[in-house]
């Protein structure tokens, strides 16, 4: 039996699809990878315990939806998010500064506002590729959600 590429997406582990430069449209992941000068926008889905992320454009994103930039200038990687969810949100930043695939906790953005107003964290030095997620506030699942980041 041939599953349709939609079907067969769904069913592959969200881990793979956050590891991939960008998921299928209308495929929720729990994690959003980013590279330096890379811009994601997403809307959030409530999973079972967990935040889904489904991307939009971020051009032209949809309504309620998270916009996150990142780069990194001048020996200092920063994080600018824009949330227009109505809903004050944080979340974890897990970061990969040597390229070998192992991300540990960075730390988070969190006091997110809902209305549009950018919020920036900056690091010192080169974070490398970045992977956003365990968002906290905004739709949910059956359970409280906590970040399992730093």
């Amino acid at each position: 039996m041939r599953l349709a590429p939609t079907l067969a997406a769904a069913l592959l582990p969200a881990a793979a699809f956050a590891q991939t430069v960008a998921p299928p449209s209308g495929v929720g992941v729990d994690r959003v990878t980013l590279h330096p000068g890379e811009t994601r926008a997403f809307t959030l889905a409530p999973g079972q315990a967990h935040q889904l992320l489904v991307a939009t454009d971020p051009a032209h994103p949809a309504a309620r939806a998270i916009t996150v930039h990142y780069e990194v200038t001048g020996g200092t990687s920063r994080i600018t998010a824009i949330s227009r969810t109505g809903t004050t949100l944080g979340f974890t930043v897990l970061a990969d500064p040597d390229g070998d695939g192992g991300f540990k906790p960075a730390g988070d953005i969190a006091n997110l506002p809902g209305n549009g107003t950018p919020v920036s964290r900056d690091w010192p030095g080169d974070l490398g590729t970045i992977n956003i997620g365990d968002f906290v506030g905004g739709p949910h699942g059956d359970r409280p959600h906590q970040p399992s980041g730093d």
